[in-house]
């Protein structure tokens, strides 16, 4: 690297897919053990303590996120603002008409499927079977996939027709779908239903709402926390169908909400389906852990360590 009549800089790269305060020990270490060239980290997303640290040993760095620090002789780039900037969307991709956009609200039923269940093959019929979509949808929103390299085929049976398919690159997949998630809208209201901090609203809400209503969940980070607690939430969010929203008004009697602490967020889920995915933790529906990565990409720097440690606990990363 080199700025004009300036001298060369020559460094050694290192790629960090999320660099967050529990990554960063590591990047340090590798810092320490250079020799020759000075570290340069290339991050996608990146927490502002992470890039603090950075900033604070003189270790280079650029993001995807925009934000860039260089220093060599001769060489000083500061970039700490994320720039304004147009995000690629991922649906012009497909510029197949016959190819379905795989991120579509039912027609994301399948890279869901598939981030759920990614170590286990599936024929296409079957596929379609357990996400409740026809067999030429599947095959067209696959075939997207495919094209994407995100999917690709494995062993066919012995007469040849019925085609397997393996999900190839679980990270490359969110990635991919968390952009088109960002711009949904989602329709959302805040509530204030007495509680000081998170913890008090999931026991008031399990206390409350258990067994009068089954069409909901705990999402975001209040719901990552449950499988394993990196970032501790400041409010809860459920997911719920636009239907039951009256239902759960009326059990928790809630006040409008003034601040963000131990208060709820509650959302209506784009398709009521993947309510039929959570599973149950300490008495409570949690969403499945798709469903959990995707809040945590939403929910801005501080949550990154957190959609991290949901993606280790999948088996993602």
């Amino acid at each position: 690297m080199r700025l004009p009549e300036g001298p060369q800089a020559t460094f050694s790269l290192l790629w960090i897919p999320v660099l967050t305060r529990r990554t960063l020990p590591e990047v340090l270490e590798a810092a320490n053990q250079q020799s020759s060239w000075p570290l340069f980290i290339s991050y996608r997303e990146s927490s502002a303590e992470a890039r603090e640290a950075l900033h604070a040993a003189g270790i280079s760095f650029a993001g995807g996120d925009g934000r860039a620090f260089v220093r060599a002789p001769g060489i000083l780039i500061e970039r700490h603002e994320r720039p304004n900037r147009v995000v690629h969307d991922e649906l012009h991709s497909f510029v197949d008409a016959s190819v379905r956009n795989p991120f579509a609200k039912r027609n994301s039923r399948i890279p869901r499927w598939l981030l759920l269940h990614h170590d286990k093959p599936f024929f296409v019929g079957e596929l379609a079977r357990e996400v409740d979509l026809s067999s030429t949808t599947a095959s067209r929103v696959l075939r997207g996939l495919e094209d994407a390299a995100f999917v690709r085929d494995t062993d066919s049976d012995f007469t040849g027709r019925r085609r397997t398919v393996r999900l190839e690159r679980p990270r490359a997949l969110l990635d991919a779908w968390l952009p088109v998630w960002q711009r949904r809208r989602i329709a959302q209201r805040r509530w204030d239903i007495g509680a000081r901090d998170a913890r008090e609203a999931l026991r008031t809400l399990g206390d409350a709402v258990a067994g009068q209503t089954t069409s909901w969940a705990v999402g975001g980070l209040a719901g990552a926390a449950m499988f394993r607690r990196a970032v501790e939430p400041a409010d809860v969010l459920i997911w719920t169908i636009r239907e039951e929203v009256p239902a759960l008004e009326h059990i928790l009697q809630p006040a409008p909400a003034r601040g963000e602490r131990g208060t709820l967020r509650v959302a209506v889920a784009p398709d009521p389906w993947t309510l039929g995915l959570t599973q149950p933790i300490d008495g409570l529906p949690v969403s499945d852990i798709v469903q959990l990565w995707l809040d945590c990409g939403v929910e801005g720097e501080r949550a990154l360590e957190a959609a991290d440690t949901v993606a280790e606990i999948a088996g993602w990363s």
